[in-house]
């Protein structure tokens, strides 16, 4: 599959991106090195935000339940209250904000930061904040962080970018072939209860955005329904779910080749494009969507991910299961920078992506084909192969 296939996709774009702003100046660092923003101090703690507060302004004004307190005495940690973790998750009472009496300060976080102040910091460790360091490579692009914790409630694979001035990103795929754990069914319905997805997306501000293709049921000529999932679909996931029509031209199967994009195309707007992998297309699905994040002035980070999904567990741990799907094989991956005409179409090598192998690295086979172009093979295998 040559450059050309994807040099297509890419001439139909008409995009505007502003520039990015620079990143957050204060960030916390944990003792492993892995670092994450200080997005502000003494006021409301907002979605996938870090807050530092003061003594006298979080006594007047405690956190709520929906995230975790870290209580910082002498530059370590002293205590640390997961309300989010004892509600929602262990389905206890909720233990309430930290009773402080005026030594050091609270971090509060939640959504992301609860789920990195979990895997990077504990009671006794080291805690910094300071000026973040912008490491940038000789192109003049912000470096990818070593590592990232992952999301708990899925297996999968991503591929993410650094915050930085990035305006899309674009691939071609082969499709891979999912197959379900049949001692894994839903008891209402009898359906499976792990799904499967290959897409694209990113995140800007507050705002995660995920769209490509989803494991999906189909719908026939006379209009029944598939009793099981059986073909690729178009989604997007912005502030709400959203399907492509349960039509056959928006229906892709394993072995298909396709091209799957996402990109900027104003303020706060993105385009989704998922195309067959030839010059001349005959099944192609576009739609822009909101995407409130993406705003002018405010960096972006772009992800591939192929994925097993379950039902009803983000969040949570991932739950023991025989599912599968294999076969993936992302041809070529490349990210868009800069505005309009002029954007650069940069490959997506292992030098511009954090490599995330989630729930841990035995689930995901990666097999590099052509490093140079972000080409390789990918199996995720909800029980390891040994």
């Amino acid at each position: 599959m040559r450059f050309r296939y994807i040099h297509w996709l890419i001439l139909i774009m008409v995009f505007v991106a502003a520039q990015a702003a620079a990143q957050n100046k204060l960030q916390v660092t944990a003792p492993n090195n892995q670092t994450f923003a200080v997005a502000g101090k003494d006021r409301r703690v907002n979605a996938d935000e870090l807050i530092q507060f003061t003594p006298d302004f979080y006594k007047k004004n405690p956190t709520n339940q929906s995230g975790v307190d870290l209580l910082i005495v002498d530059d370590r940690v002293a205590l640390v209250q997961d309300r989010a973790g004892a509600v929602y998750l262990e389905k206890k009472p909720d233990p309430g904000a930290i009773k402080i009496d005026g030594k050091g300060y609270i971090l509060s976080g939640n959504g992301a930061a609860r789920k990195w102040i979990l895997a990077n910091l504990k009671v006794g460790d080291a805690v910094k904040i300071g000026e973040a360091v912008v490491v940038r490579n000789s192109s003049g692009e912000v470096a990818p962080a070593a590592s990232i914790p992952c999301f708990a409630g899925a297996y999968y694979r991503k591929a993410v970018t650094s915050f930085d001035v990035w305006t899309g990103i674009a691939g071609i795929i082969k499709l891979p072939t999912p197959k379900v754990d049949e001692n894994r069914l839903s008891e209402k319905d009898k359906s499976p209860l792990d799904n499967f997805s290959v897409y694209v997306g990113g995140r800007a501000g507050e705002k995660e955005i995920d769209a490509g293709l989803t494991w999906a049921f189909t719908v026939d000529e006379n209009g029944k329904q598939s009793q099981r999932r059986n073909a690729w679909r178009p989604f997007w996931r912005n502030e709400a779910w959203n399907n492509a029509p349960a039509e056959k031209q928006f229906y892709w199967y394993p072995g298909d080749t396709v091209q799957i994009a996402v990109y900027i195309v104003g303020p706060k707007k993105l385009r989704l494009i998922v195309a067959d992998a030839v010059p001349q297309p005959k099944k192609m699905f576009q739609t822009d969507f909101d995407a409130a994040g993406f705003a002018p002035n405010v960096t972006r980070q772009f992800k591939r991910v192929n994925a097993i999904d379950q039902f009803g567990n983000e969040g949570k741990p991932v739950q023991p299961t025989k599912a599968e799907v294999v076969g993936a094989e992302w041809l070529q991956t490349i990210l868009l920078r800069g505005e309009g005409s002029n954007a650069k179409q940069i490959p997506m090598d292992k030098s511009r992506f954090t490599d995330m192998r989630c729930a841990g690295e035995s689930n995901v086979v990666v097999t590099a084909t052509d490093q140079a172009k972000g080409a390789e093979k990918i199996d995720i295998f909800g029980t390891p192969k040994k």
